[in-house]
């Protein structure tokens, strides 16, 4: 059996067992949350703040959807963002949402470099670093 597996769930079975884990849960790649899945959205041109995303969000998927998404992350070229979304939407989001020539949404697969930011302005909000 062992033969068989890529290395790396070799050593992911591994530490899985040695940690005590005994069940595969959902988790967000974003947050770790359990039961919410990362999705992408990409777009064809640079934006200032996430709520550009946020309101494509509500106008293509409803206002109720956008109330359910967690923690927004813009990427670092800020041409896109990453939210948390409820796994229990995934069917909704695969039979309601229409790419666009201008934005993508896309279930997150691998861990990517997203925007992170350290430090606050004077509205509470946080700052890109240089």
């Amino acid at each position: 059996m062992l033969a068989s597996m890529p290395a790396e769930d070799i050593v992911a079975a591994a530490l899985s067992h040695i940690s005590g884990l005994t069940e595969i849960k959902n988790r967000s790649l974003l947050s770790s949350m359990e039961d919410f899945t990362a999705y992408q959205m990409s777009n064809t041109y640079a934006v200032r703040s996430p709520y550009h995303f946020w309101n494509t969000l509500e106008s293509g998927l409803g206002a109720s959807f956008r109330a359910d998404v967690k923690f927004m992350k813009l990427t670092k070229d800020k041409t896109g963002c990453v939210v948390d979304v409820p796994s229990k939407y995934e069917e909704f989001i695969e039979d309601t949402w229409i790419d666009t020539d201008e934005v993508k949404l896309f279930k997150m697969t691998v861990y990517q470099n997203w925007r992170t930011t350290n430090r606050d302005n004077k509205y509470g909000n946080k700052q890109q670093l240089p």
